[in-house]
């Protein structure tokens, strides 16, 4: 008997980069661990389209006062009015924790409460990344792995 394949959406918000290049090895790190993975630029992505999935990952960086990334708004507040009950999710981003102690990956809290009001499933730890991404990309491959165990 084929086992299911849970379907994974990873939508991520990038301002400066690093948000998408984190989510490449979030990606990468899916895949290895044995699933497909729909990839998008939080601008093209449908907030409705989340009901066609089982498992949903999304990323984003933190800005100003403990913000979501600007492109993120539109559709965080979309959010709210889907039920995502039944649906796994999983957070991450990038932050600076020297710089802003007080609200450092503030968005990655903020999508995840969000998933969680929505009646999503958060299955592993968030993942939060400090300063430069390239010395954690193994480390966000094998999140990525992490997820997929989790299923």
């Amino acid at each position: 008997m084929k086992e299911k394949r849970e379907k994974v959406i990873l939508i991520y918000g990038s301002t400066t980069g690093n948000t998408e290049t984190l989510a490449k090895g979030v990606v990468s790190g899916l895949k290895r661990g044995g699933t497909e993975v729909t990839v998008k630029d939080v601008t093209e992505a449908d907030v409705n389209k989340l009901l066609d999935y089982d498992v949903i990952v999304l990323g984003s960086s933190t800005w100003g006062d403990g913000e979501l990334q600007d492109d993120f708004v539109d559709f965080y507040d979309k959010m709210d009015k889907v039920s995502l009950t039944g649906k796994k999710a999983a957070v991450f981003g990038p932050g600076d924790k020297e710089s802003y102690p007080d609200t450092y990956c503030e968005a990655v809290n903020i999508l995840e409460e969000r998933l969680k009001k929505c009646g999503a499933e958060i299955i592993v730890k968030n993942f939060k990344v400090d300063g430069d991404i390239e010395p954690v990309m193994e480390v966000a491959e094998s999140w990525g792995e992490e997820i997929v165990k989790s299923l």
